[in-house]
Order: C-alpha cells, then sequence, then structure tokens
C-alpha cells in the first residue's frame, strides 16, 4: 500500500474537525513527498508535477496554524513515499495524487463550513483549495 493509499483511507474514515485537520496535513506531507519524487523534467507532467508540489506544500502550510490542529508530537505521520520500491508510471502518481487532490478539498470543505472558530474555517477553506489545484493539475482527460 502507497502512502497516497493510506493517506486516502486514513481521511475516507476520520471524523471531527481535529481529525480531519490532522489527516489532511499528513495528507498533503504525502503528496508532497510523492510528487518530489516523481518529478521528472523529461516528462509531459514535469510542469503540473511542480505546480502541484507547490499547491501541495500551500495546503499543508495553510493548515499549520489552524487553532483545532493537534500537536505533532504524536509520532502518528506518515512519512513514507508511493511506491516502496515498486515501480509506478508518472501518469498512475498523477492519477493517484488527483484522487487524493478531490478527496482532500472535499473533506476539507465540509470540515471548514462547519468549524465554529474563523482561524480553522479559513485554514480548511484555504486548504481545500490548494487541493482543488493538485486536482485540476493532474487529473488526465479521458476515461
Amino acid at each position: 500500500m502507497t502512502s497516497l493509499s493510506r493517506a486516502r483511507a486514513r481521511l475516507e474514515h476520520v471524523t471531527g474537525l481535529s481529525a480531519i485537520m490532522d489527516a489532511a496535513y499528513d495528507a498533503f506531507e504525502d503528496l508532497l513527498a510523492v510528487i518530489r519524487e516523481h518529478e521528472d523534467p523529461a516528462s509531459s507532467l514535469f510542469a503540473a508535477f511542480m505546480f502541484a508540489a507547490a499547491s501541495a506544500a500551500d495546503g499543508r502550510d495553510a493548515i499549520l496554524f489552524a487553532p483545532s490542529l493537534p500537536p505533532t508530537g504524536n509520532g502518528d505521520r506518515l512519512t513514507a513515499l508511493a511506491g516502496a520500491g515498486a515501480e509506478i508510471s508518472l501518469e498512475e502518481v498523477a492519477d493517484a495524487a488527483a484522487g487524493l487532490g478531490h478527496l482532500l478539498a472535499g473533506r476539507l470543505l465540509e470540515a471548514g463550513q462547519a468549524a465554529a472558530d474563523p482561524g480553522d474555517r479559513s485554514a480548511c477553506l484555504g486548504a481545500a483549495r490548494c487541493a482543488e489545484n493538485i486536482c485540476g493539475l493532474l487529473r488526465r482527460s479521458g476515461p
């Protein structure tokens, strides 16, 4: 199982603002690591990967100072890179990252709309925009 699929599974099942924000922060970290690992200047996806990496960093940073983000000393941060030694294509990475971006955007929009604290609301909605950017940049046309 790759870090992106673990991040997706976690994000699908967490409940509550703090848990969603924690999972989202980790998902953005995983996206950034996987995208950076697979950047290939010779690929037609290089520019999309570069912009998606910037959006992943911006999304992570948007969540970073939210009042409800739990402290990071919990040891639960996902750090494994996609593939764990398995060869996967850039297109597969792009598809997985776009899918996770779509899920992130939806969960963060829900959390942001329900958040009572304006700082949490702003963080979630800003990070959701970054996740939408990732999805838009890496989503491929076709079946």
